[in-house]
């Protein structure tokens, strides 16, 4: 299966104070405004990496307790949280981990912070946390 790394997410306490961390130290610029994510009850900010627009960072605040990521904060303090691939076709993607014994973790969903393309999340075979998202044909 064919896919492309896209983003290294990285789950921050202050999204602000993340963008100004990174851009002064990595001098990775913005590529994005903070964008609400209703989904997992999240902020997101997506930043260069250093080589144009692939791969990029995603900074990624909880936006409220219940949060998806709210939880990893607390335990964790923050830090990479996963990699996010895009794929031609989710739904083939989704079959090709599934025979790979990933774990697919909840449906698809529109992810905000792709323009509303396809997203899913899974586990793969090693425990590592993976969200695909499809590749726009606009």
């Amino acid at each position: 299966m064919k896919m492309r790394l896209d983003h290294i997410g990285v789950v921050v306490k202050d999204i602000e104070h993340s963008k100004e961390y990174y851009t002064r130290t990595f001098d990775c610029q913005p590529l994005s405004q903070i964008i609400y994510e209703p989904a997992h009850k999240v902020y997101v900010l997506f930043l260069d990496a250093g080589h144009g627009s692939s791969p990029m960072i995603e900074l990624i605040m909880p936006a409220t307790e219940d949060s998806r990521v709210s939880a990893y904060l607390k335990k964790t303090g923050g830090g990479i949280h996963h990699l996010a691939y895009e794929v031609p076709d989710i739904d083939e993607a989704i079959k090709h981990f599934k025979s790979s014994k990933a774990m697919i973790i909840g449906g698809i969903v529109p992810g905000a912070g792709h323009g509303n393309t396809r997203t899913v999340w899974l586990y793969t075979a090693e425990k590592e946390l993976v969200e695909l998202i499809e590749q726009r044909h606009d």
